[in-house]
């Protein structure tokens, strides 16, 4: 049997690792697993949003007042702007090092790689870092301060606390005239939770029992969704409680991974050293629909959990 070459083998790492990568970033990333997600054909894809609603009116039973007329409205869209951004990372490793390993180290990298972009996403649209300019909506966490929806815990000690005020969170959403369905939180949060109840005696947390994939965890009744701590910013923020329909993730070019052989990375010439590294990247955009509802103009239809002291 002849040898494999290099460019064989790159086209095989790229088959038999893109499932794996793509699904370390996804499990990786709450963006991606609770967030809506659209596809985007192109670079730039427009939203249409609701700007304005109808009016209705009440009609006389009349021939000639002006009260018997049917009155008439409109409703006016606009739009909202999806623009792709590409997430990358390269990861160089000596060929000496994959042939020594006791375990699939290609494997490991695929892994590390999904899960840098899919954290690098999280904290883009949670908290706005490096938020690309071409992002135009806030992020959740800087909506929902605008919009002064905030509830805050009044004790750091006091978890029976911490429960109220993400029901205060979960209010200023339903009041903006939004579904709230998702809390995105600290993986830690479930420990402070695990004991408590609310007024009727049902446990604020319910872990999910169920092996199926796409099973969520429960909290408040509200699909729960858990953050890296290399993500979560616990200065600012205790939760996160958001109509997850209206914060919406374009994909146009999901996580791929090119096995490199010949490049220069970063100063190194792989082929002189031995090396080789693979390159993963991917294509987000990322859109805030605070639009108009029944409650009013430009509601944000997302709300923060803020610790004590902020």
């Amino acid at each position: 049997m002849a040898d494999i070459s290099r460019e064989e083998l790159a086209t095989i790492i790229q088959e038999e690792y893109s499932n794996d990568l793509l699904a370390a970033a996804v499990s990786n990333s709450a963006a991606l697993t609770a967030l809506r997600r659209v596809d985007m054909g192109t670079k730039t894809t427009n939203l249409p949003v609701l700007a304005t609603l109808p009016e209705a009116g009440f009609v006389a039973e009349s021939a000639t007042a002006s009260e018997g007329v049917k009155p008439t409205s409109q409703v006016v869209w606009a739009n909202k702007q999806l623009v792709a951004e590409e997430i990358a990372v390269i990861i160089p490793i000596h060929e000496n090092a994959i042939d020594d390993a006791t375990t699939d180290v290609l494997d490991e990298i695929t892994r590390q790689g999904g899960a840098a972009i899919g954290r690098k996403l999280d904290g883009a649209v949670l908290f706005g870092v490096d938020k690309p300019a071409s992002w135009t909506s806030a992020d959740l966490f800087a909506a929902a301060v605008a919009a002064s929806q905030t509830a805050t815990v009044s004790g750091s000690n006091d978890e029976d606390d911490l429960a109220g005020a993400m029901f205060q969170a979960a209010g200023f959403v339903d009041e903006a005239g939004w579904e709230p369905d998702t809390v995105l939180a600290p993986r830690g949060l479930r420990y402070r939770l695990a004991n408590l109840r609310s007024s009727d005696g049902t446990p604020i947390f319910l872990p999910s029992l169920s092996s199926t994939p796409g099973a969520v965890d429960s909290i408040a009744g509200l699909n729960a969704a858990w953050v890296s701590g290399l993500v979560w910013d616990r200065d600012e923020a205790e939760a996160i409680v958001v109509d997850s329909q209206r914060a919406i993730i374009g994909v146009r070019q999901d996580i791929t991974v090119k096995f490199l052989t010949e490049a220069t990375v970063g100063g190194i010439n792989l082929a002189e050293r031995d090396m080789v590294a693979l390159r993963f990247k991917a294509r987000y955009a990322y859109v805030l629909g605070n639009t108009r509802t029944d409650e009013g103009a430009a509601m944000a239809p997302v709300a923060a959990v803020i610790p004590a002291g902020s």
